[in-house]
């Protein structure tokens, strides 16, 4: 009693003072009892709810702080309460993600997930759109994917393209088979025949089909013949080059080819005709790739040459110690692969090597590396040690690896929610990292 009533007595320095030194001699029960009593105190006169800033703030401010938050903590956010809920539901917050380059995905995967998640009212569920990404991009970090198998080739796969509805492979055994991607069938629906040799690559364009042979041909198929699906869908041959057809591309209007006769095809799609030769590599040329401005191309003699479609070299990029099975570029750079088992990126404008992936330091492929394709983020390689690798395109750190041929796999194609591959094995295998 007669503290508290020299306590009362102090002016506001003094009780401050006392406060201070009683609070340094306090223990932990001594600090809970004081929690718990002052509690009430703390907040008297306050708004209801205080201490949840967002649910009292006006909801445009409770919005810009919720503005700050990233995709996980505003999940996290939203099981707080229903007004957090409310907040952290907000198509704009979703939208802003979806429209980040990192959760980007090509433009007709875009357009195809929108119109799945609209509303009846023609409302976008931005959130789910984002779920869906999010779910998707994670399978592809964590190599989480289903494997389906398509048998039928008697021989080895050289090459596979696909679309929506279907996979078309080519093979040793002189045939291209089209499987129906829809359904659970492992086995082919029609079967291509008319090249008298190894088909060795392919171009699937909507219901155009280019191959080449290692009968020096290429043939233009229209797939959506309904007849017996045997030669007679075949258009259009092309003969010209004297050795095997061994790369090719294809837009509305031309073809580009490589042969193993050393030179390079410019050909009309429509006529079949031959435009102009492209002359330079020393030996084989195995992988040819080209935009609105230049035409890049690899080589048994292990350089890459950059043309313009004069027929002009403008550079040769040499470094790969054996030939160059398959590159592919962009607007700053090359990618390329080689039977010396590394992967090469070069600057498009200089020609100069930037970075090396290699089995050693990198962990990269341990055998001959068949195939490459890469987008916005990421690489995928394909080898003869039997594995499909993911990479980081701009760190070039290895994400993933993926087992599940039995054999080298010889070629590739992916897309935002899948990977098609052919192998030695005979076999066509999809994997798929959306349906995990």
């Amino acid at each position: 009693q007669t503290m508290k009533r020299w306590f009362s007595d102090f002016n506001d320095e003094q009780k401050n003072l006392l406060l201070k030194s009683l609070l340094d001699g306090c223990e932990l029960p001594q600090i809970h009892l004081l929690s718990v009593k002052m509690e009430e105190k703390f907040h008297h006169g306050c708004p209801l709810n205080c201490q949840d800033i967002i649910t009292w703030l006006p909801s445009n401010i409770a919005l810009k702080i919720m503005s700050y938050l990233d995709p996980a903590s505003l999940c996290k956010a939203s099981q707080v309460c229903r007004v957090w809920r409310q907040h952290a539901d907000e198509p704009i917050f979703w939208r802003r993600f979806c429209c980040q380059q990192k959760w980007r995905l090509s433009k007709a995967a875009e357009h195809k997930q929108v119109i799945c998640h609209m509303s009846s009212e023609g409302s976008i569920q931005w959130k789910k759109v984002f779920a869906e990404r999010y779910r998707l991009r994670s399978n592809w970090l964590r190599g989480r994917c289903t494997v389906r198998t398509f048998e039928g080739h008697s021989q080895g796969i050289s090459c596979v393209q696909f679309d929506d509805s279907r996979i078309v492979s080519g093979s040793s055994d002189k045939t291209i088979k089209v499987w129906n991607i829809r359904t659970n069938a492992p086995w082919s629906v029609q079967t291509l025949v008319g090249h008298s040799g190894t088909v060795r690559c392919l171009h699937l364009d909507g219901n155009r089909l280019v191959s080449g042979s290692t009968d020096k041909t290429i043939k233009v198929w229209d797939l959506s013949t309904q007849d017996n699906w045997s030669s007679i869908a075949c258009k259009v041959t092309m003969i010209g080059h004297t050795d095997t057809v061994r790369c090719l591309q294809v837009d509305d209007d031309k073809v580009i080819s490589g042969s193993y006769d050393m030179t390079l095809k410019v050909w009309d799609l429509r006529t079949g005709q031959s435009r102009m030769t492209l002359r330079g590599h020393q030996a084989a040329v195995l992988c040819v790739h080209f935009s609105e401005t230049k035409i890049v191309s690899g080589s048994c003699d292990k350089t890459i040459k950059v043309w313009n479609y004069s027929g002009s070299c403008l550079m040769t990029l040499a470094g790969h110690q054996d030939a160059v099975t398959c590159l592919q570029f962009d607007m700053t750079r090359i990618v390329s692969g080689s039977l010396d088992y590394n992967l090469k990126f070069w600057d498009v404008h200089s020609g100069e090597c930037v970075n090396t992936i290699d089995w050693k330091a990198a962990e990269g492929h341990t055998g001959v590396v068949r195939c490459l394709q890469a987008d916005g983020w990421r690489l995928v390689s394909a080898a003869d040690d039997k594995t499909i690798k993911v990479w980081n395109l701009e760190t070039c750190q290895r994400l993933i690896t993926l087992r599940n041929h039995t054999d080298g796999v010889t070629c590739l194609q992916f897309n935002d929610f899948i990977i098609v591959s052919g192998s030695y094995d005979k076999t066509v295998k999809l994997w798929d990292f959306s349906s995990c």
